[in-house]
């Protein structure tokens, strides 16, 4: 105690000085309470159980008000039948506050006359007691009600949901709930636990990163393999131009660009090299097997194996609230990105052709030519074809082709809208990989009408970017909660009001924005606890384009991410069918695959299934099986798991002619020429097998035929045949170059991937 009672012997004893020795008891006791156990409002005890169809019990607790602690020593009976619904729900507060009374009321002998000892009986209380007062807060009435305002002068113990009947259920309020110095104990405990599983992991980091930073200055950027392969080609036409020509070309054969598709007798592929034609095809969009596949959540089309929200980032404490109506009413163009996609091919028909290198040249756009499905309409600026290159990644081997684009969001299909309202935003860093699930927002007041759109943005110079956004919600203004307005730390009346979103990809280190606008006169909680935590700025709207940045406070919020149920998940899909046989596939679906995870597509031939791989260890096709039934595997950590979608995607099934014709666009030499030669690369081929036949078609409407005078064949070190046609002509001014190839097995091609020709004088 800081203060005692002095007693002496032979002196006078008064009241006062025995009353004072308790109440230097209690306020010693009260300073312990506020300085080391709870300086605020909490509350230990008062379980909430129901008792009957109208009455909840609170068992025996104690209310920490400042220091003071409050209690009730017996159980109290709360009856709701007064605040019960008239027609759908309600939820009411069950709150808790302080106040000081005095019982224990006993006769007590007063002395009223020293002299003669009389003596007076009078009825007094014997007893201060700081007695727990529990009272009730009734909510609107509705559908799906909202949690009822509380003052900031007492403490919420538990929220009811009460129909027309009575209690439906009692929520237990956790974050007004003492905490009990066992639990902490047993929580600290967990940490150091943890804190030694993932510590050698987690130490070394600084190391790792170090030597990896090391080891990658001695790596050529993509940038600068994209500027080397530019140069080669033009030192290569520089080596094989000869030195008088009225013509000189090269064709890389990887878009049919050069190619007369409209020629009646053109029957070919152009995909990286000239290719069979499909003698079969079936085009269908990927779907779940079963639809309602409990080991997966979907979610507007796009797949992700079943997940929990687990809480990432957390905005404590309260400082203000922001009024959003105080700000610009605006109306903003935003744009939507898409997912990347991933295309996946194969079967015998996809042998490797080496001028797949020169998709780095940068004449050539290899994602509005390899992700295209159907007439789509991309924006490919030329100014953002070198970021394509630098993103478009690929594999090549035989059977075997995959591309996929590193940026998880893509601007090449985009949706543009108009929204109107108010706007604000808070940015935040994004510290670790992962599927923002669901997002977790704190109003303090709203209006009657207006509902919320929430976006989910990359920013630009820190600032939130509305021309790149990743994720629009709408929240709907019935199912914003609200709680007090208050301004002691924690806000315990608080209610967050979640919002589920479509799983959206954050990459770990990259800067985002959440930007929420409204017509509504809503008002949002703010928070100064935490800056540390969101690296962020909070940002109102003053121009549609510029945002004002507020360097003190943030928005109050939560960032829920997925937590998944098992780090691998097989998805069954509806089969892939073609009748006559399917000896090709072909599947591109929008999907992120983050590091350190797969996504297989996997086929059951036999009765067993395997997964689409490199030769030999992909399915056997040459079966030609009608029906192939798919599956996608998905593999990952409980943190982070691969995701896909079918709303968007497209898989074909195929099989190769045993026969192509390929026919060139026309070529109108200046002046005309009698010597032509054509030199054509052939890969895969097998004389026995395989026969190619190369020809000129001449004349003004490219009705003459030219067969080539000579042929001359050599076999290059990795094994392609180069063909070299030369055409001895007559004054030739028009011609065409037309390719003819066949095989004696749809199962064993080859494909022509690459043409020089020129035309001397």
């Amino acid at each position: 105690m800081e203060s005692i009672v002095i007693y002496r012997d032979r002196q006078e004893l008064q009241s006062a000085d025995l009353n004072a020795a308790q109440e230097f008891a209690r306020a010693s006791l009260d300073h312990v309470v506020r300085d080391s156990i709870e300086g605020g409002k909490a509350y230990a005890g008062f379980s909430a159980s129901k008792t009957s169809a109208t009455e909840v019990t609170l068992s025996p607790g104690r209310l920490y008000a400042g220091g003071a602690v409050y209690a009730r020593g017996e159980d109290i009976v709360v009856d709701l039948f007064n605040v019960l619904p008239l027609i759908t729900k309600k939820r009411v507060a069950i709150v808790a506050y302080g106040q000081e009374v005095e019982t224990d009321v006993q006769p007590r002998d007063f002395l009223i006359d020293a002299q003669t000892g009389t003596t007076e009986p009078q009825s007094v209380a014997m007893e201060s007691l700081r007695r727990a007062e529990v009272s009730t807060v009734a909510g609107t009435e509705g559908p799906d009600p909202s949690y009822p305002a509380t003052d900031a002068n007492v403490t919420v113990i538990a929220y009811v949901l009460l129909d027309t009947t009575g209690v439906v259920s009692i929520e237990q309020w956790k974050p007004t709930q003492l905490p009990n110095l066992r639990d902490v104990a047993n929580r600290t405990t967990a940490l150091e636990s943890w804190r030694g599983q993932i510590s050698g992991q987690v130490d070394t980091l600084r190391t790792d990163l170090s030597a990896l930073a090391d080891r990658m200055q001695g790596f050529a950027t993509k940038a600068e393999i994209a500027e080397l392969t530019e140069e080669l080609e033009v030192i290569r036409q520089e080596v094989y131009a000869p030195a008088a020509y009225v013509y000189y070309g090269t064709e890389h054969f990887l878009t049919e660009d050069g190619s007369n598709t409209a020629h009646p007798d053109y029957d070919a592929v152009v995909e990286e090299g000239i290719r069979f034609p499909h003698t079969g095809s079936q085009t269908a969009e990927l779907a779940l097997l079963n639809p309602n596949n409990v080991y997966v959540n979907s979610a507007s089309g796009f797949i992700l194996p079943k997940y929990s929200h687990a809480i990432r980032l957390d905005l404590t404490g309260y400082a203000s609230e922001a009024r959003l109506a105080q700000y610009t009413y605006e109306t903003t163009s935003i744009r939507q990105l898409s997912r990347a996609r991933t295309r996946l091919r194969y079967g015998s028909s996809r042998t490797v052709c080496t001028n797949s290198r020169w998709w780095r040249q940068g004449s050539y756009d290899p994602v509005a030519n390899v992700f295209r499905i159907g007439a789509e309409t991309w924006e490919v600026a030329a100014d953002d074809r070198r970021n394509a290159l630098i993103n478009h990644r690929w594999i090549r081997v035989t059977r075997f082709w995959v591309d996929t684009y590193d940026e998880p969001y893509w601007e090449h299909v985009t949706t543009s809208d108009t929204i109107n309202g108010q706007q604000v935003a808070q940015t935040f860093l994004n510290s670790q990989d992962g599927w923002l699930s669901q997002v977790g927002l704190y109003f303090s007041r709203k209006a009657a009408s207006g509902d919320v759109t929430v976006l989910v943005t990359e920013t630009a110079y820190g600032m939130p970017d509305l021309s790149r956004v990743i994720s629009r919600t709408t929240l709907p203004v019935a199912d914003i909660q609200v709680g007090a307005i208050s301004t002691e730390a924690g806000l315990p009346s608080l209610v967050e009001t979640r919002v589920p979103i479509t799983p959206t990809y954050l990459r770990a280190g990259r800067r985002h924005a959440l930007v929420l606008v409204t017509t509504g006169d809503h008002y949002v909680a703010m928070t100064n606890t935490d800056n540390g935590v969101v690296q962020g700025t909070f940002f109102v709207s003053t121009d549609g384009a510029f945002f004002a940045g507020n360097l003190v406070d943030d928005m109050k919020l939560r960032l829920y991410f997925a937590k998944f149920e098992r780090p691998r998940v097989s998805v069954e899909l509806t089969s892939f069918q073609l009748a006559g046989g399917i000896l090709d596939l072909d599947v591109t679906f929008p999907g992120i695959t983050p590091p350190a995870c797969r996504s297989d597509i996997e086929v059951q031939v036999n009765g067993a299934w395997v997964a689409l791989d490199v030769a030999p260890n992909g399915p056997d096709l040459t079966g030609l099986p009608a029906l192939l039934p798919a599956r996608l595997t998905l593999t990952g950590t409980t943190d982070l798991m691969p995701g896909f979608g079918t709303a968007g995607s497209q898989a074909v099934v195929t099989r190769p002619k045993t026969a192509f014709i390929w026919v060139s666009d026309a070529r109108a030499l200046g002046s005309a020429t009698t010597s032509i030669k054509v030199v054509t690369d052939l890969q895969f081929y097998l004389e026995a097998d395989h026969d190619c036949t190369v020809s000129l078609l001449t004349g003004v409407a490219l009705d003459g035929t030219e067969a080539a005078d000579v042929v001359e064949d050599v076999t290059l070190p990795d094994g392609t045949l180069r063909r070299t046609s030369v055409f001895n002509v007559t004054a030739v001014s028009d011609y065409a170059v037309k390719i003819v190839g066949s095989t004696v097995s749809a199962a064993s091609v080859f494909h022509v991937s690459e043409m020089i020709e020129y035309a001397q004088s």
